[in-house]
């Protein structure tokens, strides 16, 4: 019984993976030094790099979101002053976007807070989260599975 479901797995896995190549997603992480909210140099040649290559890799976008982030269960830093830094991050990140997009995209700047997460890849969760979110039906992005897959129905 076992070896019936395995054919149907992998045809899932595959199916999945591919589709997640036809919807790439364009985001970029800014990590922040703790209770720091200022931009230095490497972040904003950084930002200025990833928008420029964003607006190269497609012509047409729904949106662009920016997310602020600061860790909460930093020793001294209550909530508030948590929310205060996520939003300051937030909004500075926003300015220097401004000054390098030439385009004009819907934008949604928003912050949270966010409890310390020891088992992330980054040090912490003092972070600003740029992503631009593409037009999938105005590109017309090619078919994931033009071939069907034996035995997979739609």
């Amino acid at each position: 019984m076992k070896y019936i479901f395995r054919p149907l797995l992998v045809a899932a896995v595959l199916a999945s993976s591919s589709a997640m190549a036809c919807k790439p997603v364009v985001v970029t992480r800014l990590t922040f030094a703790e209770g720091s909210a200022d931009l230095e140099p490497a972040q904003i040649a950084k930002l200025a790099n990833f928008v420029d290559r964003a607006n190269s890799t497609f012509t047409k976008y729904l949106e662009v979101s920016i997310d602020g982030g600061a860790t909460v269960k930093t020793p001294g830093r209550t909530p508030d002053e948590a929310a205060r830094l996520a939003e300051q991050r937030a909004r500075k990140v926003t300015q220097a976007y401004r000054q390098f997009q030439p385009n004009e995209i819907k934008l949604e700047t928003t912050s949270n807070i966010y409890e310390d997460n020891r088992m992330s890849r980054e040090a912490g969760n003092d972070f600003v989260v740029v992503q631009f979110h593409p037009d999938y039906e105005a590109l017309k992005l090619p078919d994931c599975s033009p071939v069907p897959i034996p035995g997979f129905k739609r």
